[in-house]
């Protein structure tokens, strides 16, 4: 009974998420129209950025990935799998622990699926590559102050993990708070792909 006890409380942390302000300003984006200040443009230039502007995001292997809101959604050029969202945190426990899942997950759906990690926070290039040979990730991570504009033109992302799924053609079909068991993403996948 006593173990049983602990285990709820672990859990409960564990599948919540991260949103501690004081490593991450990730918890800003919902409340303000200032980007966090962590690597993110400043307050001046984030209020005069257009979230309804094409954007480009920046991938680790350097190449682009260019968005475009609308009103369903998002737009990515020249996409036509469903995509995977993932704000995350290097130092974020359920963000580390979500990643053989996401691995997995891009493995199996590979050319009907593309995963993308957005990283809400300053990180050399080094580090972040760093942490991806680590952790062995095998999905694409993006870096740099548009993973802020990135998460404003969304709303706001409110904790981490967050992880949206766009359909094959950019509409919005589902997003997750917390870390999130690979079956529940694999079911829901399987309705955006087919």
């Amino acid at each position: 009974m006593k173990i049983n006890l602990l285990i709820i409380p672990f859990l409960a942390l564990l599948l919540s998420g991260c949103g501690d302000e004081k490593k991450s300003d990730v918890n800003q984006t919902k409340t303000s129209d200032a980007a966090p200040t962590t690597s993110a443009p400043s307050q001046s230039q984030s209020q005069s950025a257009n979230v309804e502007a094409p954007f480009e995001l920046t991938l680790m292997d350097e190449s682009k990935m260019t968005l475009q809101k609308f009103d369903k959604g998002f737009k990515v050029e020249g996409n036509d799998e469903a995509i995977l969202f993932n704000f995350f945190a290097t130092w974020c426990p359920p963000c580390k622990a979500e990643i053989p899942h996401l691995n997995n997950l891009s493995d199996k759906f590979k050319g009907k699926l593309k995963i993308v990690s957005v990283l809400m926070e300053d990180k050399s290039k080094d580090e972040i590559d760093a942490f991806m040979k680590k952790f062995k990730v095998n999905f694409g991570v993006s870096y740099g102050e548009n993973n802020f504009l990135f998460a404003k033109a969304l709303g706001g992302v409110v904790g981490i993990p967050y992880m949206v799924l766009y359909k094959p053609n950019g509409e919005y079909a589902t997003h997750y708070v917390g870390l999130v068991p690979e079956e529940m993403l694999e079911s829901d996948i399987n309705k955006v792909i087919n």
